[in-house]
């Protein structure tokens, strides 16, 4: 439309419009807009004989309706501007108003200027003490890319500001204080959640693409570098980077984990009344382990957001006064084990952290035992390069072991066991042959009947076959131990690193549930037959139910085993069961519960520990938000025990 027509338009509207409607450029542009959406709806109540390559002379009520409310328009003056504009919008490709990254990409890049620029909140100091009120002067350019959801990723430059009063410097969504020594600088993240998240060097990423992938995370058990992958294939629309610009699109496993780890850690403190704050040198991706261990201690000492949970799904509330006030609660947990496992020092029950996830041994036991050969009970210094000792019989067992990892045929099983625990209907991470190779068994067992000669080994018929075991291989924490309500909420995880002996079991409920106010009136576990043996005379168990599920006890426990049968038969427990003899509870919930929580077998087997407990955490605390979700939509009054001073 021409400058001549737009002002006619202009001169027609002026003359019908009523007084309440305010003519502006505003209210044409959204009524232009939003009525070319409209064109198929305008067109489908048309009598039969109308053309659709003119525009009609009148609009539907709803339509009208529509335009006034949204526009801001009063509703008797919608006809004026549908007569004054409906050439326009008819005709003409009113779209292109509002795809304006190409006209930023072909005119805007040669002048420093692009779409969407990254500043920060504000342009004026906010640094607590400082006298400066004036507009910050000193301004820093980077180009950088914005990863987004809807329009793919974006060409930019990101801004950043420093006060020359007190020498602090503000990014879009970090300050960094430079009065401070360079060693001790740290990213102080503003209060407010950023829309946008730093990944690191020159990228930046929507935080709606961030909660996309650990909704991916969560749902469909995702891996960070398949994260990575569908970005860059389906949602980054084929788009490349201008002719002189600087840098590639292009997404990795590394990007995804840091911002989901940011997001988290970000949202965690904002809940905390804190703000996040972390090393403004070294390395990005070590730079939040800090945090990471912080939330994952706070965790550990005070439990799961969820851990006073209740609601009428795994709780049940007796009014035996007929008071309309609860006298008492009937609340059923259950636990069980999940094989996942990180990597971990092998000596036995050891819970210090690796220094690298390739090592065998943590920082304490690695001078002590690297060096000392991998056949069990022999002490003796390896030779160089090998992990045995100079006897010819333990060298051809490490020959043996060497031979079998490098067959196909055991490339084949180390692949095999990469995608164990893994849903069908998830995705797998990509891991390299040498990682797998390196997962083998801690501890294998070997026959060598004779040795003769350069380590070859004989077998005879007159010869007993001896059995040595050696380790060759990493060691992996045994099992992560989950309680879990019967309503599907995790209150708790932890960590068994030796066996899931009955001790760490009963250890674990009494640091989970020594607030008395909490603690479950029946626990369900699988080995509970021994369990409630072993606490039988401990006072903390007085009155708690101890039984195997019912699934368990009918396929897996002996009827001749008297005690079980006494004592953890749930058909015992009458308060698990209605008037009717229908179980209350599903006390299955737990094996439905593991087959989610396994699925992150093949995602967490390389982490170490920091990086495994919190992303662990932080998956749980994500279902939980879930549920709590579903829970408030099937009417079950989801809530939490107050805290008892």
């Amino acid at each position: 439309m021409s400058s001549e027509s737009l002002l006619q338009c202009l001169r027609e509207l002026q003359g019908v419009l009523s007084p309440a409607t305010k003519l502006s450029l505003a209210s044409m542009v959204h009524f232009v807009f939003l009525a070319t959406n409209l064109k198929n709806n305008i067109i489908l109540v048309q009598p039969g004989d109308y053309d659709p390559g003119s525009p009609p002379a009148n609009l539907s009520p709803s339509i009208i309706h529509f335009l006034s409310a949204s526009c801001q328009i009063v509703l008797e003056d919608v006809p004026a501007f549908w007569t004054a504009l409906k050439d326009m919008i008819w005709h003409e490709d009113n779209f292109g108003l509002y795809n304006t990254l190409p006209l930023f990409t072909q005119y805007g890049q040669k002048h420093g200027i692009t779409m969407s620029p990254l500043y920060p909140p504000q342009q004026t100091c906010v640094s607590r003490g400082c006298t400066n009120e004036k507009k910050l002067m000193r301004a820093e350019q980077r180009p950088a890319i914005l990863y987004t959801l809807d329009r793919s990723p974006i060409a930019m430059h990101s801004v950043h500001l420093k006060c020359d009063a007190c020498h602090v410097g503000f990014h879009h969504h970090y300050s960094i204080d430079y009065k401070v020594p360079a060693h001790d600088r740290k990213w102080t993240y503003y209060v407010q959640l950023p829309d946008v998240l730093h990944v690191g060097g020159h990228q930046y990423v929507d935080i709606a693409v961030v909660r996309m992938w650990r909704i991916l995370n969560l749902v469909s058990w995702t891996s960070m570098s398949n994260c990575a992958r569908f970005y860059n294939v389906s949602l980054s629309k084929s788009a490349v980077p201008p002719p002189d610009f600087p840098f590639k699109f292009g997404l990795t496993g590394d990007h995804i984990w840091s911002r989901v780890v940011q997001l988290s850690l970000i949202e965690d403190l904002q809940l905390c009344g804190q703000v996040l704050e972390v090393k403004h040198g070294g390395d990005h991706k070590d730079r939040f382990t800090a945090p990471m261990r912080t939330r994952n201690l706070r965790i550990h000492l005070y439990g799961q957001e969820e851990l006073r949970h209740y609601c009428t799904k795994c709780t049940v509330l007796y009014d035996d006064n007929k008071d309309g006030t609860p006298d008492r609660k009937l609340s059923v947990v259950v636990t069980d084990r999940v094989t996942v496992g990180h990597p971990c020092c092998g000596i036995h029950n050891c819970h210090e952290p690796l220094g690298n996830n390739r090592d065998r041994f943590c920082p304490n036991h690695l001078l002590t035992h690297l060096h000392i050969c991998a056949i069990v009970n022999c002490e003796c210094s390896v030779i160089l390069s090998t992990r045995t000792c100079n006897d010819p019989t333990h060298q051809a067992i490490e020959k043996a072991y060497t031979q079998h990892g490098q067959a196909h045929f055991q490339l084949q099983e180390c692949l095999q066991r990469a995608y164990v625990a893994m849903p069908t209907n998830s995705d797998t991470s990509d891991v390299a042959i040498a990682d797998l190779e390196a997962d083998d068994p801690m501890e294998e067992e070997f026959e060598v009947p004779v040795v003769a000669g350069e380590g070859y080994v004989e077998t005879t018929k007159q010869t007993e076959p001896r059995k040595l075991r050696a380790k060759f291989g990493r060691n992996r924490a045994h099992n992560e131990q989950l309680i879990i309500a019967l309503c599907g909420m995790i209150l708790a995880r932890k960590t068994f690193y030796g066996a899931e002996g009955v001790t760490s079991v009963v250890e674990m409920i009494k640091r989970v549930f020594r607030d008395e106010s909490i603690k479950p009136n029946h626990i369900f576990y699988d080995n509970n037959c021994t369990l409630s043996y072993h606490v039988r005379n401990d006072p903390y168990f007085k009155g708690v139910g101890l039984s195997v599920d019912v699934f368990h006890f009918q396929c897996k426990h002996s009827v001749e085993d008297a005690w079980c049968q006494k004592h953890c038969n749930p058909a015992h427990f009458d308060d698990l069961k209605y008037a009717s003899g229908n179980w209350l509870f599903n006390s299955s919930i737990a094996e439905q519960t593991n087959v989610w929580f396994g699925g992150y077998h093949s995602i967490c087997r390389e982490m170490l520990v920091d990086r495994y407990v919190f992303f662990l955490d932080e998956m749980i605390l994500q279902k939980n938000w879930l549920m709590k979700v579903k829970l408030h939509a099937e009417g079950r009054c989801p809530g939490n025990w107050p805290l008892v001073e």
